[in-house]
């Protein structure tokens, strides 16, 4: 996991800010494990080469190590708990086009029950993950897609800002029944300025 340190100021306290890192077609639960306890190693001030594996980890990197596994395998619980709505699971069971339109008419998706359906769907499925950041030309504003594959069937979702500021986001949805090459879709993601521009593709705002 990418992250930044930064010094205060004015109170000379240190940062630390976190990037999303982009992947290709992993496993989402040991990604998104992997990244969770890396994260909270270095909030815990575990060195980076230890946290590399440069170096081994010293007596409380280990402790620091056993809490950050107990903390991801709490919250991967919590994730499994959440009931993924039908609307969802039906969308994997399609490859219409305006199936997957109606299923997702005036849907509202919250990040950790996207987070369950992306577990799920590898789970029940085989659907690996991709992840793709795109740097906005708003201020302070990247827009993280997330592709989910099974063979030559893909789902993306993938956000957008909403304002001049870029704090106002949006959720939005394509796949490959909707008639957009992958490659293409990956191209334009990482390469527009400003992805709410987005016109020419046939997605559904969420």
């Amino acid at each position: 996991m990418l992250h930044r340190i930064f010094t205060h100021k004015k109170t000379n306290k240190k940062l630390i800010a976190f990037d999303d890192s982009e992947f290709e077609k992993k496993n989402p639960i040991k990604q998104y494990g992997s990244d969770i306890i890396v994260k909270q190693m270095i909030l815990n001030g575990v060195p980076k080469e230890e946290v590399t594996g440069e170096k081994e980890l010293t007596a409380t990197s280990s402790e620091i190590f056993k809490s950050a596994h107990l903390h991801w395998l709490k919250l991967k619980s919590d994730f499994q708990k959440i009931k993924t709505p039908n609307n969802l699971m039906q969308l994997l069971k399609t490859n219409k086009k305006k199936d997957q339109e109606k299923l997702l008419d005036g849907f509202f998706l919250s990040l950790e029950t996207l987070t369950s359906f992306i577990f799920t769907a590898y789970h029940e499925f085989g659907y690996t993950l991709s992840q793709y950041i795109s740097e906005f030309s708003k201020k302070d504003f990247k827009s993280v897609a997330k592709i989910i594959d099974c063979g030559e069937h893909w789902h993306c979702f993938f956000t957008t800002s909403d304002d001049s500021k870029g704090k106002k986001t949006k959720l939005h949805y394509l796949s490959s029944a909707f008639g957009i090459d992958r490659a293409d879709l990956i191209k334009q993601i990482k390469s527009s300025e400003s992805l709410s521009k987005l016109d020419h593709l046939p997605l559904i705002t969420l």
